[in-house]
């Protein structure tokens, strides 16, 4: 049982690493102008995703390790903060 529990401590942390882009308050936090801009209209900021390298995805899948596709610019090129 204790395993179990870890587990689930585990993967609720996780939930929360990949959403923690808001706040308290529901605000977003720490998200590029630039990722704004190139959201695709209709997708919510809360399902961006940022990476080790400060590039941004759309998360599709949310599992132990989030998966989801690269955040694009009108250029065509992957999001990333400097």
């Amino acid at each position: 049982m204790r395993n179990g529990s870890i587990g689930l401590a585990a993967l609720l942390l996780l939930g929360a690493c990949v959403m923690s882009e808001y706040d308290e308050e529901g605000r977003l936090r720490n998200i590029s102008p630039a990722a704004l801009a190139a959201l695709p209209a209709g997708i919510d900021p809360a399902f961006l995703i940022r990476d080790a390298d400060g590039c941004y995805g759309i998360v599709l899948v949310q599992s132990e390790t989030a998966e989801g596709v690269r955040l694009l610019n009108d250029q065509g090129v992957q999001v990333c903060d400097a």
